[in-house]
């Protein structure tokens, strides 16, 4: 009778070399998967914030036109004021 070959052992923890292989493409597979999620919401994040800067741009410029307007009605009454 022939003797059924045992896998070989790696170290004393008796883990198979495809165990190990195993494990390590799981690793890798894991980290690849990581970091493209990570890419992902970042992309996604950048131009939410590029969305959100071009708005703030707008509505600094809409402030910047209200405080000029204010300060015309101010000048305004100003000088209706000095001419009494």
């Amino acid at each position: 009778m022939e003797e059924q070959k045992k896998p070989e052992r790696i170290l004393s923890k008796n883990i198979t070399q495809g165990e190990l292989l195993g494990a390590i493409l799981i690793i890798i597979g894991s980290l690849l998967m990581f970091w493209r999620t990570t890419d992902v919401r970042l992309s996604v994040l950048e131009m939410r914030m590029n969305g959100t800067e071009k708005v703030s741009d707008v509505i600094l410029i809409k402030l910047d036109k209200v405080q000029e307007g204010i300060n015309d009605v101010q000048l305004t009454l100003k000088d209706k004021q000095d001419r009494k």
